[in-house]
């Protein structure tokens, strides 16, 4: 791996189990973490010490300078605006974060002569899927099919990373759906997580028939260590346990399952998101032949989350009110 690793975004739930994963290796991790509402230091709570983490934005000079101070061999980057819902109403901070802050740190990792940027893009890039999984080269140039704010930002931000391969090293990783434990309560998982345990409906928007991939976090963080170690610089590689989709109305039932409700918790709301794709698939056979499989098996990964939020509230109670507001479906 790398001997000297930079990571934006490392406070955030994604980030943070890649340096969780670095730091139990010894590996020499700086985090560069704005440190908005979806940033939590706790998250790093046992590696802290091993981890220098630095308050600064990945689209200001500050994140240029850094670079420029650590020579780092590999930059992976997850800092972005990743909600749909604050999109709705904020996608200009959105553009801003995910399009001009890839763009600063390609130019910062350029200009230092950093080996390797992963860029951690989305599988939302390539829009709705009505036919077979989309292979990576599926993409339609900048916004192409994508719907949300979020989704045609980080579709911009993909072309840009790719942009660069002919003069610097990248690589672009298209997750699915992640889950897992510290993750913030305005997602669905956890949400409808917070929410059983509440005591609470899980409200269920648009009949519950939109149909994704769900992907324990520690999957996609273990398919990262790959592309670093072993992927093709200048592609693009969907990471999906392929064939696993359900529904966002299964998914809801299962969670209220775990815990310990019963279906009736789960409820259809007439709210519905503006645009709400029906399907997303993705193709992870390229990753596969680098030698990466999904290890979790969602229903036990599902219930090991939830109890992992039973038992950590004093984290998500004073994150649940804030989370709360940005819905209209109660």
């Amino acid at each position: 791996m790398a001997s000297r690793l930079i990571v934006s975004g490392g406070l955030g739930f994604i980030g943070s189990e890649f340096i969780r994963r670095a730091a139990a290796r010894g590996e020499n991790v700086v985090n560069v973490d704005a440190c908005t509402y979806a940033g939590d230091p706790r998250r790093l709570a046992g590696v802290a010490e091993a981890v220098e983490t630095i308050r600064a934005d990945v689209a200001d000079q500050a994140f240029t300078d850094i670079v420029a101070s650590s020579r780092p061999d590999v930059i992976v980057h997850f800092a972005a605006e990743s909600h749909v819902t604050r999109s709705e109403s904020a996608p200009d901070r959105f553009f801003h974060t995910n399009v001009e802050g890839t763009r600063r740190v390609l130019d910062a990792a350029e200009q230092a002569g950093t080996e390797l940027v992963v860029h951690v893009s989305t599988d939302e890039v390539y829009g709705p899927c009505t036919a077979e999984p989309f292979r990576e080269q599926d993409k339609l140039e900048g916004e192409g099919a994508a719907t949300s704010a979020y989704a045609r930002s980080k579709a911009l931000a993909d072309d840009l990373a790719l942009s660069r391969s002919q003069r610097q090293g990248v690589i672009v990783a298209r997750p699915t759906n992640c889950f897992g434990q510290w993750q913030h309560p305005e997602k669905a998982i956890p949400r409808w997580t917070v929410r059983a345990l509440r005591g609470r409906s899980l409200p269920v928007w648009g009949g519950g028939g939109q149909v994704r991939d769900w992907m324990h976090v520690e999957d996609l963080c273990a398919a990262l260590d790959v592309l670093i170690e072993r992927g093709e610089r200048g592609q693009a590689y969907n990471i999906a346990p392929e064939g696993r989709q359900r529904s966002n109305l299964d998914v809801a039932r299962l969670v209220a399952a775990a815990a310990g409700r019963e279906d009736d918790a789960v409820v259809l709301s007439d709210y519905d998101r503006p645009d709400h794709d029906v399907r997303y698939a993705i193709d992870s056979s390229r990753l596969r032949s680098l030698g990466w499989s999904c290890r979790h098996d969602f229903e036990v990964a599902l219930e090991r989350t939830v109890s992992w939020y039973r038992d950590h509230q004093e984290w998500w109670a004073e994150l649940e009110p804030e989370a709360e507001a940005i819905y209209r479906d109660d």
